[in-house]
């Protein structure tokens, strides 16, 4: 064998490793998270949620990179699954990220951010209410304290009273509060709270409850009052 041909068996070997390197570490890029959530994007802006989600659940099979956590994959699937219908295996899966993170962390905020909104988007508001007051996060229950349900307060307190005077009902979030002074159980139908009631002399027993913006009530408060006709409580 010459030396210019080994010199050129030895150029084609080189050739080819190098060939076969190139390939390889294509392949790896194409099947890296960063590739397949590209990917997953795409579908998703194509309108193809399904095949998002299980682009996403291929990212989960490979080795993390350092940035995105795989609790982070998982919210970005339960978005796919959420634009794509299935709300139950969405919430699901944001229930699960909430319950396998904690205050502090960003997952940990996103996954209620998550919750809401599916249950927002599906109208299921009882149930987003049930796991806000489950969760002992306030910072949690602060930022969407609207979807909670208070009992109104009573700010005179119940008893016998010498005079006219104004009852005060308070009330948390935004919505409304319907009562009764004759002991009645009041319904939406009520009198409509706005600025106090006037009470004169005789006996009342107030009824009330809260009703949130979404349709959520509160449990009904009572209080009796008696305002005297002689200016003394006995």
């Amino acid at each position: 064998m010459s030396r210019r041909f080994r010199t050129a068996a030895v150029l084609i070997s080189i050739a080819a490793a190098l060939a076969f390197g190139y390939t390889m570490y294509t392949r790896s890029l194409a099947n890296s998270r960063e590739a397949l959530l590209d990917s997953s994007k795409d579908m998703a802006d194509q309108g193809s949620y399904a095949e998002a989600a299980r682009l996403i659940d291929r990212a989960l099979t490979m080795k993390p990179d350092g940035i995105r956590t795989d609790e982070m994959l998982y919210l970005k699937k339960a978005e796919y699954l959420q634009k794509g219908g299935d709300y139950s295996q969405a919430l699901s899966i944001a229930m699960r990220v909430m319950k396998n993170t904690h205050e502090g962390q960003q997952e940990f905020d996103d996954a209620w951010e998550r919750i809401v909104s599916i249950c927002s988007e599906q109208g299921e508001y009882g149930k987003l209410c049930t796991l806000l007051e489950g969760c002992e996060v306030e910072s949690i229950r602060s930022r969407y304290y609207n979807y909670l349900v208070y009992d109104p307060v009573f700010r005179d307190p119940p008893g016998i009273y010498p005079a006219d005077f104004t009852l005060v009902i308070e009330s948390q979030g935004v919505g409304t509060v319907f009562y009764t002074i004759d002991g009645t159980e009041p319904t939406d139908k009520s009198y409509l709270y706005s600025d106090g009631i006037l009470m004169r002399p005789g006996l009342y027993t107030v009824k009330a409850f809260f009703l949130n913006r979404y349709g959520l009530r509160s449990s009904t408060v009572t209080g009796t009052y008696q305002i005297t006709e002689d200016g003394s409580a006995e």
